[in-house]
């Protein structure tokens, strides 16, 4: 198999395999042991939809495919995305095409395995999408300068899924004009409807009917004249490359929900930058496409379904009142391109403003990309063990947060176990600080100042812990 997207939330270890008739491995996706949440898969019954999404979408991922694109085809095969029939035994077709797949005319494979194993049906016809795409630097077009994360790469090799043969031309031959009944084109309306909820359209191809030659009359394979096509329209990526940390923009007005599918917190306007927080995770019922946790440039978190989603650069950093003279303005920047901190309404920053506790808890939560609650990240640090309240119940939000009390924040948050002498001359070792700040002092997160003194009771500033919140991220 070819490297993943990244392996976006999932297992690292190939669990089992499989074979086909040749000896060649069909190794079973980490995708697939991922999937076992949803239960185990077993022979003559067929899982729920949102498990069998769960099984397409990460055999995709382990080969390098976009999922929009095979969980398209696995819909052009099998619309209901069975395995069995009602009688427990394997969909077949009137021309041998078996199960989910409807693998046809492949005798290399296990013909029996194909019928009851639902894993390898899949990875099967994950193995014959590929080749296809490999085609593609012989005898089938591709787009200029395009890979394979570009969905609309993946037209031709879908074509050839299914056979490269004159009624799948996209052109039809007698008028010129765009075969809306070829198979691939039926796929990629798929992919429109489903993976992109209706909201977006796949670029087109400038085609012409001089590009093929065929005869209309034969099941002679058609043969390509054009090899490599410039699309002047913006092409898309798929969406399932996002990662923890990446930013990604809504293609149209979509709520934001607390949990996918559920409770709508706000609707969101086009074009609003977000942070994604985590892995994608499965919805309800038969929507294909996933639901991505983000958060907002306003600290509001919830789930945004990815059909409304397109991966986007850093937003600029512009803050009123921290220019790059300001000697804490790269660590601002790098933590205000990844989400964690946020400005003020009006554009400021505050940077000289001391830093809050709850302002603290939020930049935390934000930095580790834990679980908020109702927006609740007082609560989410708590019970993560990075920051806790007072022994009169209160977490006092609004306090400041003082030197020593940062340095137990960021040893307990980074685990930082490294220390070594120091000899300020306000920090004695009875002090509840004093470990923590022999922590960070060695791992040059915090320094002391030129007078030999730590001042572990002053308050600490936004921009300052800026500082030190950065550079704990990069040990």
């Amino acid at each position: 198999m070819k490297a993943s997207f990244g392996k976006i939330g999932l297992l690292a270890i190939l669990v089992a395999s499989l074979m086909n008739n040749n000896g060649e491995a069909l190794a079973e996706s980490s995708g697939m042991s991922a999937c076992e949440a949803f239960g185990n898969v077993k022979t003559g019954v067929n899982p729920s939809f949102q498990h069998v999404n769960c099984l397409l979408t990460n055999a995709a991922l382990e080969a390098d495919i976009p999922p929009e694109v095979f969980k398209a085809v696995a819909t052009k095969e099998n619309g209901g995305w069975k395995q069995f029939d009602a009688n427990g035994n394997a969909v077949t077709s009137s021309d041998g095409g078996i199960g989910l797949m409807q693998i046809t005319n492949q005798s290399n494979y296990d013909q029996e395995k194909l019928k009851t194993d639902l894993v390898y049906n899949i990875e099967a016809g994950i193995q014959i999408l590929d080749s296809m795409y490999d085609r593609t630097s012989s005898d089938l077009p591709k787009i200029k300068d395009a890979g394979r994360h570009v969905i609309e790469n993946w037209y031709f090799p879908v074509m050839a899924y299914n056979g490269i043969k004159p009624v799948n031309s996209p052109i039809v031959k007698g008028t010129g004009l765009v075969n809306t009944n070829a198979y691939q084109e039926r796929v990629f309306a798929i992919i429109e409807q489903d993976s992109f909820a209706g909201d977006r359209e796949l670029a087109a191809f400038p085609f012409h009917k001089d590009d093929f030659a065929y005869d209309p009359s034969s099941n002679q394979n058609i043969t390509f004249l054009k090899k490599e096509y410039v699309i002047s329209k913006d092409t898309h990526d798929s969406i399932y490359g996002l990662k923890a940390g990446d930013y990604a923009v809504t293609t149209d007005a979509v709520n934001l929900r607390i949990q996918p599918g559920s409770t709508i917190l706000k609707q969101l306007p086009k074009q609003t930058v977000l942070t994604v927080t985590g892995p994608f995770l499965y919805g309800q019922g038969t929507n294909q496409y996933v639901w991505y946790p983000v958060r907002t440039s306003d600290g509001q978190a919830g789930y945004i379904a990815s059909a409304y989603l397109e991966k986007t650069g850093a937003p600029a950093i512009s803050f009123s009142d921290v220019s790059m003279q300001n000697r804490f303005y790269t660590d601002i920047t790098a933590l205000s391109k990844r989400g964690i901190i946020s400005g003020f309404p009006d554009g400021s920053f505050g940077p000289r403003q001391i830093v809050t506790r709850g302002q603290a808890a939020i930049m935390m939560a934000r930095a580790f990309h834990l679980p908020v609650s109702g927006g609740d990240y007082i609560e989410a640090v708590k019970e993560n063990g990075m920051m806790s309240g007072f022994t009169d119940g209160h977490f006092y939000e609004n306090d400041p947060v003082t030197r020593g009390q940062m340095a137990i924040l960021l040893t307990n948050a980074f685990d930082l176990k490294e220390t070594g002498a120091i000899t300020f001359s306000d920090v004695s070792s009875s002090m509840k600080a004093y470990d923590s700040i022999k922590r960070v002092v060695a791992a040059e997160i915090a320094f002391g100042y030129g007078d030999n003194t730590f001042k572990p009771d002053s308050d600490v500033t936004r921009e300052q812990f800026s500082a030190f919140l950065n550079r704990a991220l990069q040990k």
